[in-house]
C-alpha cells in the first residue's frame, strides 16, 4: 500500500481535482495517513525569490464522500458486472458530486524574510472513513493551504489517494444517493465495509460460478470478461 499525493493517470476522469501550487507557496507532505486515527503532517514552503508577505496562511484537511451523479447506461441493471467502470469511461465523462464529511484547519502564520516554511500536523478522528476509490463512489481526502490576497485568495492543494493491490475476488456493493450496484470486483487487505455520509460500501463473497479462473489475476479476469485493460476503480 502507498499513499499518492496527486492524481495518477489511472485515476483520470474521476472528478478528482489535481494538485495545485500557488504562485507564492506550495505544500510538501511528510506523513499522509488518510484513515481514522491517521496523521497528516508536512510543510507549507515559500517558492524561490518570492517577496515577504505578512498575510497568514491557513492549512486544512478535508474528507468528502463522492459519487457519480448519473450513470444511465447501468442504472437499473440486474446482476453483476466488471464492465461498469469501463462503460463509464468509454462514454461521456461522468459528473461527480460530493458531500463534506470532515474538515479541520489551522493558521500557521506568514512566509517571507527568514521564514520560508511553516509546519502543520493533523490527527484524524476515529469517525472518518478510510480513503477509497470505487466504481461509482469514493471517500477522498485533500490538504489545502490558502492565503488572503487583495482580491480573492492564493490557493495550493494536494489530493491524497491510497494505491494498493486488490488481491481477493469479491462482490463489491456500492450504495449512493442514485442507487445500489453489485459489482464483481477485488478487495485490498485494508478495505472493509464502510458507511459514511450518503455512501455505503460492502463486500460479499462471490458465488462459485463467479469466481475467477485458477491463477487468474484481477487484470486478467477483467480482460477476459470485458476485453478491456484494467483500471484503478
Amino acid at each position: 500500500m502507498s499513499v499518492r499525493a496527486g492524481v495518477p493517470e489511472d485515476f483520470g476522469g474521476r472528478g478528482i481535482p489535481p494538485a495545485t501550487e500557488a504562485r507564492g507557496f506550495r505544500l510538501s507532505l511528510d506523513v499522509a495517513e488518510p484513515w481514522a486515527g491517521g496523521s497528516i503532517e508536512g510543510r507549507v514552503e515559500s517558492m524561490p525569490d518570492r517577496p515577504l508577505n505578512e498575510r497568514p496562511l491557513t492549512v486544512s484537511v478535508s474528507c468528502v464522500a463522492a459519487w457519480v451523479d448519473i450513470a444511465p447506461q447501468i442504472v437499473g441493471r440486474a446482476g453483476y458486472g466488471l464492465s461498469a467502470a469501463y462503460e463509464l469511461r468509454a462514454r461521456s465523462r461522468p459528473i461527480w458530486l460530493d458531500d463534506l464529511l470532515y474538515r479541520d484547519q489551522v493558521e500557521v502564520g506568514p512566509l517571507g524574510g527568514s521564514v520560508n516554511w511553516r509546519r502543520f500536523a493533523f490527527t484524524l478522528p476515529d469517525s472518518v472513513p478510510r480513503a477509497f476509490e470505487g466504481t461509482l463512489c469514493a471517500f477522498r481526502y485533500t490538504v489545502e493551504a490558502t492565503r488572503p490576497r487583495a482580491l480573492g485568495r492564493a490557493y495550493s492543494a494536494v489530493p491524497l489517494l491510497l494505491i494498493e493491490q486488490r488481491r481477493e475476488p469479491v462482490v463489491r456493493v456500492e450504495t449512493t444517493p442514485i442507487g445500489t450496484w453489485r459489482l464483481l470486483e477485488w478487495r485490498a487487505d485494508g478495505e472493509t465495509d464502510t458507511q459514511a455520509g450518503p455512501l455505503e460500501v460492502r463486500f460479499e463473497q462471490r458465488a462459485e460460478a463467479d469466481l475467477p479462473r485458477p491463477g487468474e489475476s484481477r487484470d486478467e479476469e477483467i480482460l477476459r470478461r470485458t476485453g478491456r485493460v484494467a483500471s484503478a476503480g
